[in-house]
């Protein structure tokens, strides 16, 4: 059984990103069926671009958290930073963490009125910062509940982006999330809002149920569609059944099989891209070492090994197709393969067409239609074959030192003279 939402959260800290980590936890994350990575770091420390490439080409897409006070990030700082994980292949970048509990928060700077204007007030320019370096920007995942109510600051600060003229931000954001069960039953406050309309912010009765659950999911994606008109892409970078939790324990475990059973059904949103279940691993001695799925890289607890058996359980029935969130596809290599030469041949065509540009394979099987740049050598064939059975039109072409602007999208119909092209293949 496979699901492209599902990955992990990876160490708490910012300490196991050398090559030998890399090494050692690659054949791990393809056992577990991972397709997503959590990756927390500091402004001041980034993840390694091997690190990062060595994802991307198991197939994996990171998501690098940063999760500092908003109140001492200074963008300018940010934006070189976001320049080199963009040009690594990055597409997610959280910044801050938990903006809607008091931790995330100076004293002063808490209790002072208009919170969610002033969250927004230094998100804003961090959000742009992304934008303009290629990065998808996200606003940082709220605690569910929280100090101040998770889903009453979400709809605010969406309404807030609006009213301050913000929709072509609107129009490429994500939502960061944490979706934790908490001993509550998998579908607890299933189909959000609409289902449960008696729940208000710091009061759910003891008869109905709200967003705090795993299905939390349902929750936001209504708040966007009812506050901008719209659904938008949500990434959970931790969930589960909690931050705390026994990955030995059998009830547990079943739980977390079940979330990932419902996670490779139709049963969520098409719009939930990512769920990082939490922990992957942590040092002896951390507090979250007991919460980890490894004891140690080598040792595997029983929810891991469980997660093993389910991963490569055979598909009863011809695979479904990931929902297709994105249109047009454009997937580079991470080889070094492509010259100066035909990056600018490339220049003009992204400026007319406007793909989504990236290194994922994963993200890119949520695209109608790839465009793999390069050829076999820069983009093995499997890659092709990958993404033809996940059901987007494929096609391969190799850029020449000559703008190539005419060449149109595979919907489009034929390609310029300018390229090599291997044609289109439907999966």
């Amino acid at each position: 059984m496979a699901t492209n939402r599902l990955g992990f959260h990876y160490y708490p800290d910012d300490r196991h990103y050398t090559e030998k980590d890399l090494a050692a936890w690659l054949p791990a994350l393809s056992a577990l069926g991972a397709k997503w990575l959590t990756l927390r770091t500091t402004t001041s420390r980034a993840v390694p671009e091997t690190f990062v490439r060595g994802l991307l080409e198991a197939g994996i897409t990171p998501i690098v958290l940063l999760p500092a006070c908003l109140t001492s990030i200074r963008t300018a700082e940010c934006s070189s930073l976001f320049e080199a994980y963009a040009h690594w292949g990055v597409r997610h970048v959280v910044i801050g963490d938990r903006p809607n509990t008091r931790a995330a928060w100076e004293p002063s700077e808490w209790g002072r009125p208009a919170l969610v204007e002033r969250c927004l007030d230094r998100l804003i320019p961090i959000l742009q910062a992304q934008r303009a370096a290629g990065l998808h920007p996200v606003l940082p995942a709220l605690e569910p509940g929280g100090d101040y109510w998770d889903t009453a600051f979400l709809s605010s600060m969406l309404a807030a982006l609006q009213r301050r003229g913000q929709q072509s931000l609107l129009r490429d954001l994500a939502l960061g999330m944490y979706a934790w069960s908490l001993g509550r039953p998998l579908d607890w406050g299933r189909g959000g809002a609409k289902a449960w309309p008696s729940v208000r912010p710091y009061q759910t009765p003891d008869d109905v149920q709200d967003q705090r659950g795993f299905r939390a999911f349902d929750w936001y994606a209504q708040i966007a569609q009812e506050t901008i008109g719209r659904s938008l892409p949500m990434l959970v970078v931790g969930g589960g059944i909690g931050p705390s939790w026994d990955p030995d324990s059998e009830s547990e475990t079943a739980e977390l099989i079940g979330m990932a059973r419902a996670l490779a059904s139709a049963d969520v949103p098409d719009t939930l891209l990512a769920f990082n279940l939490y922990l992957l691993c942590a040092e002896p001695g951390a507090a979250e070492h007991s919460a980890a799925l490894y004891a140690e890289p080598n040792s595997p607890r029983a929810a891991a090994r469980a997660l093993f058996a389910l991963a490569s359980e055979p598909t009863s029935a011809p695979a479904q197709a990931a929902a297709k969130t994105i249109g047009h596809y454009l997937l580079l290599p991470t080889n070094g393969t492509l010259g100066r030469d035909e990056w600018n041949a490339l220049a003009e065509y992204v400026l007319v067409w406007r793909p989504v540009i990236g290194f994922s394979v994963s993200e890119a099987s949520l695209a109608s239609e790839v465009t793999l740049v390069g050829d076999s050598h820069a983009l093995p064939i499997s890659v092709e074959n990958e993404l033809s059975t996940a059901g987007c039109v494929v096609r391969r072409v190799i850029p020449q030192s000559a703008p190539v602007a005419t060449m149109p999208p595979a919907s489009a119909g034929t390609v310029a003279p300018s390229i090599l092209a291997a044609g289109a293949r439907n999966g």
